[in-house]
């Protein structure tokens, strides 16, 4: 069984966990009569993408093993 790339697989939480709470942050404004506005929207939707597209290559590309050390004599 291939080890997966558990740095692109975290990385790509935490891209995901960011782009969620920036696309739900919400912000009131009242002199427009209290409409609720969404500022970082199109930036945490972009966040959410790149979060998926990092742990998708996570699973995909296996880490890099370092060969055993050669034993000279």
């Amino acid at each position: 069984m291939e080890e997966k790339n558990k740095g692109l697989i975290i990385f790509g939480i935490i891209l995901l966990a960011i782009g969620l709470v920036a696309s739900f942050y919400s912000q009131t404004e009242y002199p427009s009569g209290g409409r609720m506005t969404y500022p970082y929207q199109s930036i945490g939707i972009l966040l959410d993408v790149a979060g998926i597209v990092f742990i998708a290559l996570g699973f995909l590309y296996p880490s890099r093993k370092t060969p055993p050390p050669s034993n000279p004599q």
